[in-house]
């Protein structure tokens, strides 16, 4: 072969090398964006609506296999009785609730594999027939801390601690 075809082949070669490793992503970890705080804050968002709506399977796909709940009472949950407590009917309708997330910050750790989101949320519940932004009759704070881990290619929640309290309260 002239040396001048190998030296073209050799560029075509190394052409189409550089081609198709354009094409390869550029690292094997999530997409852009979804290890941030704004991330983890959607994942919050969505949980307090699967709680609100009782979406069991949201709550499983957020909640990691071996999450545990510290509850506002002291109690100890396990994922398995978390999941439990949601599937059942509820009794009676829900009463007008408007839930809302105050004083929160996300903390992002090794390497943005772990994220920790302490913060309060606001529970307002109206009177039967009322809506929640007119006519409040219960307002209800829990300072929260919920710790995540980046696994399986999105956010998971691996434990969870509510305590109640009162505003004006030195918490």
């Amino acid at each position: 072969m002239p040396r001048s075809s190998a030296r073209a082949s050799g560029w075509c070669v190394m052409l189409f090398c550089a081609a198709a490793f354009q094409a390869l992503p550029a690292h094997a970890g999530p997409p852009p964006g979804e290890r941030t705080a704004a991330a983890l804050m959607k994942v919050e968002h969505q949980w307090l609506a699967a709680l609100h709506r009782r979406d069991v399977t949201m709550l499983a796909r957020i909640l990691a296999r071996e999450f545990i709940d510290s509850d506002f009472q002291g109690g100890v949950i396990s994922r398995a009785q978390y999941l439990a407590y949601f599937s059942r009917p509820v009794a009676r309708p829900a009463a007008a609730v408007r839930q809302q997330f105050d004083d929160t910050r996300v903390r992002l750790i090794s390497g943005g594999n772990v994220a920790i989101v302490t913060g309060v949320v606001v529970t307002r519940t109206a009177a039967p027939g009322a809506r929640a932004e007119t006519k409040a009759v219960a307002a209800r704070y829990s300072r929260f801390t919920d710790v995540f881990v980046w696994r399986d290619g999105r956010w998971q929640a691996v434990t969870g601690q509510e305590t109640r309290f009162a505003p004006g309260d030195d918490h």
